[in-house]
This record gives structure tokens, sequence and C-alpha cells, in this order.
């Protein structure tokens, strides 16, 4: 069996395509699906499955065949409002193969915080066509073949990722995309998530980055060392800066104690708290 993994995310309360893609293993070509294959929709927070079925290589009511080897399943975000495995396996000629796709919805507001994201990070925005494909297209037209370096998924995903790194700075907070004061502070977010984008792309430059000499001849590619910089250089700004930031979150008080019976027991369960243990207490209930 060949298995995949993958994830998508869509808008919340709309219904849109989740696309499987069915290749042959040897070969890496689209092909429709040989044999009886299945579905289930899993949510994650129960392991139970709440939609499943089957499909065949003309595919099926839930399972849409549009093209050879490839099949829409229509995912309802307001049927489903959680997070999702959507769990299919395919029975090809010879093998069995699984695909496993992560799926849950977002608001308008983290689609609109990753354009955002988008204009900072994403400048892999190229043509990648030839000059064949444009013979006949002006000069002033766009090529047909144009791409960003990342997808609207990706970003929302180092967003959250972002959020997760400012929640883990003491005070510690439970914020998300959703609730974070982005209008006063979208910056900071912004910085966090484009760490993680650039962590992303650093790591697959490790695998992408090339040096070959032969002869008094050399090819150098090399991303990292840029990126490494990049990152920080953005780190040095987003600690400084988050810090301080989350220092908002901290409650301050006072606290009056006073002696009675029973006063010396408390008074050791009182200084056996951790330290910061009423600021973390207190931040988490008046986030």
């Amino acid at each position: 069996m060949v298995a995949t993994v993958d994830f998508d995310i869509v808008h919340k309360n709309q219904t849109e395509p989740i696309s499987i893609r069915v290749k042959n293993t040897s070969t890496e070509d689209l092909v429709d699906v040989a044999g009886t294959s299945s579905f289930s929709l899993i949510n994650i927070g129960n392991d139970t499955s709440e939609d499943s079925g089957t499909f065949e290589a003309a595919g099926s009511a839930k399972m849409v065949r549009v093209a050879e080897g490839i099949y829409n399943y229509s995912f309802d975000a307001a049927a489903y409002p959680y997070e999702y495995l959507l769990a299919t396996r395919c029975v090809l000629a010879n093998e069995t193969s699984s695909q496993d796709i992560y799926v849950k919805s977002s608001s308008a507001r983290s689609f609109a915080y990753a354009a955002q994201l988008r204009s900072i990070v994403d400048k892999a925005r190229k043509s990648t066509s030839d000059d064949i494909v444009n013979m006949n297209r002006a000069d002033n037209q766009p090529s047909l073949q144009f791409f960003y370096g990342y997808e609207s998924k990706q970003l929302i995903y180092y967003l959250e990722r972002g959020v997760q790194y400012l929640n883990a700075i003491p005070p510690y907070t439970g914020l998300t995309v959703d609730l974070f004061p982005f209008p006063q502070y979208g910056a900071i977010l912004l910085d966090a998530a484009t760490i993680a984008a650039l962590e992303a792309q650093g790591i697959f430059a490790i695998d992408t980055d090339f040096n070959y000499a032969l002869g008094g001849n050399s090819l150098v590619i090399d991303h990292y060392s840029k990126l490494s910089g990049m990152v920080s250089q953005i780190l040095g700004r987003f600690t400084k800066t988050a810090i301080s930031w989350k220092q908002q979150y901290r409650s301050k008080g006072l606290v009056m104690y006073q002696f009675m019976p029973g006063g010396v027991r408390a008074m050791r369960q009182l200084n056996a708290m951790p330290s910061g243990f009423w600021s973390r207490l207190l931040s988490a209930v008046y986030q």
C-alpha cells in the first residue's frame, strides 16, 4: 500500500471541493481507480466517521470524477464546522493507494490576514512558462503560466503557527488568529508567521541547494544561508517586541493577607505556589 498525507483549508460556511488525485505509483501518471474504492470523513475531535461511501472509476454521487484520476469530494463547511480527516482508499490495478487529507474551515479574517502575509513573504511569484506557450502574446500581456510560492492554505497555517509562538511566551495566553488584536498589533503576528514561513522554506533549501565545481568552473545555489540571515534579523526584532507586548496580559494587583487561626497552613500553601502562578491564572481568565 502507498500512503500519502496532505491538508486543505476552506472558507467557513462554504461548500468547496476537496480533490483526490489517484496516481500510478510506478509512472506517477493520473489513473482512474480500478475497483470499488472508499472514503470516510472522520471528526478528529472524537475520532468518529461522520460521512462515508464508496466510488468506482466513474465516480459516485459524493465522490465526483472530474477528469482521469481526479475525484472531488464536496465538503460542506457549514455542516462540518470542525476539523476532519478525509481518508480515502483507492484500489489500483496492482495495489491500494491510501490518501489522508486534513480538512478544516477558516474564517474570512484568516484569508484576509493571509493576503497581507503574502505581500511580505511571497516573493516567488514568477512566470515558469516558455516562449512556445506565449509566442503569440503581446509583450504587455501576462504569461499564461504564473505561480505563487505559497498557497493560501500554507499561509494560514503559518499564521496559526505564529499565534502559537506568541501564546508560548509568558504570560501564557490562548489567542487564535480570529481573536488576535490584528488592527492594533498585526505586525507582531505577521513577523511570527514570516518566521514560520521562512523556516519551512529553509528546510526546503537544505534539500535543494547545490554546490558543484569541476575544472575551475563552479555552480552554486545557496538559498539557506541567505534565509538564515533574514530569519535571524526578523527573529531579533520579534523577540524584543513580542516579550514586551505580552506584558499587557499580565494582571497586576495587591493581595492582602491577615493571619488567623489556621493561617500558618494557608500561608505555606500560598508560598508553595509556583512563581508567576497568579499572573498566569488571572491572564488566562481576563485575556
